[in-house]
């Protein structure tokens, strides 16, 4: 399934990620990959609550870096 593909790309490209994310082994994520095993809902669904805690953490962090660019870009504008 080109879904749970892109979800392992996201995720750095490592099998074990994954597999660690859906209580497998590495093996066994090649042949979800590969579709020669089913991917289940829960499959899908702890891949894609993983996707959103690592989203929504990235976006904290991006958030946390604008504050400092325009606390700094302030502090250059009242010199």
């Amino acid at each position: 399934m080109m879904g749970l593909h892109t979800a392992y790309e996201i995720l750095g490209g490592k099998k074990k990620t994954l597999a660690d994310i859906l209580g497998i082994t590495p093996r066994n994520v090649n042949f979800k990959l590969n579709a020669d095993r089913g991917i289940s809902d829960l499959d899908l669904l702890l891949t894609a609550k993983t996707l959103e805690i690592r989203g929504n953490k990235m976006l904290e962090h991006a958030a946390k870096l604008r504050a400092v660019l325009a606390a700094a870009q302030s502090e250059k504008a009242n010199g």
